[in-house]
């Protein structure tokens, strides 16, 4: 027993000398990595790691683990909505996601978009964003069929979204707030359980934000709300029952559960410093898939993305999940996508079992751990921000965007440089993989029809005009306030800029050029293949093509602008460089490099244009490649 007692004491140490071992005179701490949150992963969790952690919070007395299936219903007329809503019924869906409607304008097309809804058992999230009149209306009309008490879900709007997007709002700030305290106040009055205040974290996702920022600063412009409904009388047990918080899901698997556990714990934390510990609801989490890491090209990769998100928000504790479909950021969007989506939300709930288990995660040294340090961590920052002035004076300032360009250049700058892998894109390129030329249109313009719309100052005011008219009123401030102006968040996906590398040499080809780079191999196939698969996936990448030649080719072939040497170290020692400077003299425009590093001798010898390395920006490398073809031409083509 003393000597299994020993050997249970020790486990840490022998477990390291094997590992170390392993490593060849590498200590430990060369596995250990630091997240884009500033967090250093350790490659292995035990007990010691659960010391300092909290397990007890507010996932564990959650009653029911399953959640709500809340798919995008996207339609142009009510009639499409209608059908979209039927159809997503009978296969299942409970609740029903519209953040991209028109023509929903009036109590009619309202009335026949919600037709097959039971409002007793399903559920609605309808972001109305900007068109702040549809809430009295459909207020109003489920009060015309005694529908009220029974309605179940969100519909609402992020008094900061238009700040945060486009830098500037067409409604002052304190005109929204306003309409937001009204409408509260006006639910409590009727008893209606909806929730009207949505605070979209997914902004900042969208905006390459990490974990840590988007908790921080959605919690933080959340309290900025909470206290300015405060200001305007509205009680904090009838703010907190209003509020959803709406998050996106990112690709780092055990962050973005620690992120969702984290939330309960800065929601819990917060409620204790506005003294309601007791009384308050828990949090209400929902999720979206994010479109940050999403491709366009080897679309079907974004099936794993989606899936796995999914995954992680769902054993963090969401309450409601929209899954964005696969094909989401391309021009058409298919039904297949959209079934899919929506039946991967079965998979994890009859075959994964995730609705049936309260916090799978729960217990986990890594997890554990990874949610305390996260949570401590974004309420450290919370308080800071309070300490100088709040949300909305570090918006202003400009550190909000600032904090979050940095990280969204450093992903750029590690997938620029092959550290961040991007399948289908950056790597493992498909070279057969085609889109349109329009691929990346895949936002609908609408006519804005708002300014035709009666104009109104105030819920109330809103409201007395839907009972009255039956149409939806456009909301104006009543005050010369000048308008709030800040530096919008620059919203994109994280790839985008490698895909309009590859659209332009598609349209190239398309128009008959031959986008294509020639490869002198020197030795066996085993001397080459493994820089030749290397170059190759960085060309595909940038849709170039690429075709193995032999040296005798080169010197008959007066139209190739493009050459690569490639081969092993040991080759290279044997080249007659002769050959190079033959081809040199016959091809005036013949650009040439060679593969591997410390290959400086034979560049500057035969004046080569350059190395291509595995720590070489890759992104900047296809730009210059672009230029051998006149691409740079076409780029006046492409609007993105």
């Amino acid at each position: 027993m003393g000597d299994g007692q020993t050997r249970e004491e020790n486990k840490w140490e022998v477990w390291k000398q094997e590992a170390e071992k392993a490593l060849r005179g590498k200590t430990l701490e060369t596995l250990q990595k630091v997240t884009y949150e500033g967090i250093r992963i350790k490659p292995i969790y035990d007990e010691t790691d659960l010391k300092e952690t909290i397990l007890t919070h507010s996932l564990k007395n959650k009653l029911d683990p399953s959640w709500k299936i809340s798919q995008p219903i996207n339609g142009e007329y009510a009639e499409d909505i209608q059908e979209k809503i039927k159809n997503s019924k009978v296969r299942g869906q409970n609740s029903f996601f519209l953040n991209s409607f028109q023509n929903l304008m009036k109590k009619e097309e309202v009335q026949t978009a919600f037709k097959h809804l039971d409002w007793k058992n399903d559920s609605i999230f309808w972001d109305v964003g900007s068109h702040l009149g549809l809430i009295p209306l459909f207020l109003h009309m489920r009060t015309e069929l005694n529908q009220l008490k029974d309605l179940q879900g969100t519909i609402g709007f992020d008094p900061y979204e238009n700040i945060l997007r486009n830098g500037e709002d067409s409604l002052s700030l304190s005109t929204k707030l306003d309409f937001l305290a009204d409408t509260i106040k006006w639910m409590s009055e009727y008893d209606c359980k909806t929730r009207c205040i949505l605070m979209k974290g997914n902004i900042y996702n969208d905006a390459g934000a990490n974990a840590k920022q988007e908790l921080v600063y959605t919690f933080s412009h959340a309290l900025e709300v909470i206290n300015e409904l405060l200001n305007r009388q509205v009680p904090l047990q009838q703010i907190v029952n209003r509020i959803t918080f709406s998050f996106g899901i990112g690709s780092n698997f055990f962050m973005e559960i620690a992120k969702f556990r984290a939330a309960h714990h800065i929601w819990t934390s917060l409620m204790n410093a506005l003294g309601e510990a007791n009384t308050s609801p828990g949090l209400y989490l929902h999720a979206v898939t994010s479109t940050y890491n999403k491709t366009i090209f080897d679309v079907h990769v974004n099936l794993l993305r989606t899936t796995t998100e999914s995954f992680s928000a769902i054993s963090g504790g969401v309450d409601e999940l929209t899954i964005l479909p696969f094909d989401s950021v391309l021009d058409q969007q298919t039904e297949l996508g959209e079934r899919i989506a929506r039946n991967t939300h079965f998979i994890l709930q009859e075959e994964s079992l995730l609705s049936k288990t309260n916090d799978p995660a729960a217990g986990s040294y890594y997890i554990e751990s990874l949610t305390n340090e996260l949570s401590a961590r974004v309420w450290e920052e919370l308080k800071e921000i309070e300490d100088k002035g709040g949300f909305l004076k570090q918006l202003i300032l400009g550190n909000v965007q600032t904090e979050i360009n940095k990280i969204a250049e450093q992903r750029v700058h590690d997938m620029n440089y092959r550290k961040n892998l991007v399948i289908g894109t950056n790597t493992f390129a498909n070279p057969s993989d085609q889109v349109s030329d329009n691929t990346l249109h895949n936002q609908k313009i609408y006519e804005n029809k708002e300014n035709t719309l009666q104009p109104v100052f105030s819920f109330y005011e809103a409201m007395q005009f839907v009972c009255k008219e039956g149409t939806t009123p456009r909301l104006k401030s009543d005050s010369l306030e000048s308008s709030l102006r800040v530096e919008p968040l620059k919203t994109t996906r994280l790839v985008e800029h490698f895909e309009k590398l590859r659209i332009r040499a598609l349209q190239a080809k398309r128009k008959g050029q031959d986008i294509k780079v020639g490869v002198v191999t020197f030795g066996k196939l085993k001397d080459y293949k493994p820089r030749l698969d290397y170059i190759s996936g960085i060309l595909f990448s940038g849709g170039i093509d690429v075709e193995i030649v032999s040296k005798e080719e080169t010197t008959r072939n007066e139209k190739t602008r493009c050459l690569i040497l490639c081969g092993s170290d040991n080759c290279y020692q044997s080249i007659d460089l002769t050959f190079i400077e033959r081809l040199k003299a016959d091809n005036q425009k013949l650009h040439l490099f060679i593969t591997g590093s410390g290959q400086e001798e034979i560049v500057n010898k035969v004046q080569l244009d350059g190395m291509i390395t595995s720590n070489m920006n890759v992104y900047e490398f296809l730009k210059t490649f672009r230029t051998y073809w006149g691409l740079v031409e076409i780029e006046k083509s492409i609007h993105f």
